[in-house]
């Protein structure tokens, strides 16, 4: 008994170097935005995981997730978490896990909803993590980062690869019938086969061809004059076409100005007059090129 008090001192002197060693493998973690309580810390562990502590109670609300947060919603209190591979949501004023890790990919908050991948397809859940628009949608086609609702509208693709837009409700409010579209708070922007359409929310076309961009094609040309000494010189002129390069998606076609009609497809990377007549056509890789007349028939 007497060898045992004489080694307590030590004993306790081991014990509190191995806390202090271990206090020291974690360190506080500064993300800003994820906690939104100064009672609140993150901490992590020497293997790269985090805990979430509330400095008052001592409580630890969140133990070993991994340190792959998503960036919090301004317009929502909850933010996505990983753990294993899996995400949920925790509140960011309460650091409480709010729906368990148990999705594929999950987005932020936006109108009360956000969108989460379970079986390869996604849905949308509410706080509660209740599934309130079925897992219909897969996980492709436009846009693949951003399943998130804006002014009440989100963009989802169909089992085919066809886009549309969805309300909070998860009814259409633009059929999937588009390869591509940008949705903004009045009206979306589709394209289908090439020819880009503003369309209302109510399904509604409000102007039948959108262009990205328009330039009309003109060329230089050399005209002789005879100067008063009797010298003939030369200016250049600019000589219009009457032909425009129309722009979708970063294509290019030709387009008739005078009767509005399109002569091509926007297969082309850029189109240039040569003439009146000829004009260069560069394919996309922009090496490449064609030679079109003014019909839009690519010469042979």
């Amino acid at each position: 008994m007497k060898t045992f008090y004489s080694l307590l001192p030590l004993i306790l002197s081991l014990l509190l170097c191995a806390a202090c060693g271990h206090y020291r493998e974690a360190s506080e973690v500064h993300e800003e935005g994820l906690l939104l309580n100064d009672d609140l810390v993150a901490v992590r562990s020497s293997d790269g995981k985090l805990s979430i502590r509330n400095t008052v109670t001592g409580k630890v609300t969140i133990k070993d997730i991994d340190l792959e947060w998503s960036t919090p919603s301004p317009y929502d209190s909850l933010a996505v978490f990983c753990s294993r591979g899996k995400r949920g949501y925790y509140n960011v004023y309460t650091g409480e896990i709010v729906v368990p890790a148990q999705y594929r990919r999950a987005w932020v908050f936006r109108d009360g909803l956000a969108a989460v991948q379970k079986n390869g397809n996604i849905g949308f859940i509410n706080h509660r993590g209740e599934a309130v628009i079925d897992f219909l949608f897969p996980y492709y086609g436009n846009p693949l980062s951003s399943f998130v609702f804006e002014d009440g509208h989100c963009v989802v693709a169909d089992t085919l690869g066809k886009c549309g837009v969805i309300g909070v409700d998860g009814q259409w409010l633009i059929r999937p019938e588009y390869d591509y579209v940008s949705a903004y708070k009045e009206y979306a922007i589709v394209t289908k086969e090439g020819v880009t359409i503003q369309m209302g929310y109510d399904g509604k076309v409000l102007n039948a061809f959108v262009l990205d961009n328009l330039k009309e094609l003109t060329y230089d040309e050399d005209v002789a004059y005879e100067t008063r000494d009797g010298r003939v010189e030369y200016i250049s002129r600019t000589v219009r076409t009457d032909l425009y390069a129309y722009c979708i998606g970063g294509r290019y076609g030709l387009l008739d100005g005078r009767t509005l009609t399109r002569l091509t497809e926007p297969l082309y990377k850029n189109i240039r007059a040569l003439s009146g007549t000829l004009f260069t056509a560069y394919l996309l890789d922009y090496n490449s090129k064609v030679v079109l007349n003014e019909k839009g028939e690519v010469l042979k």
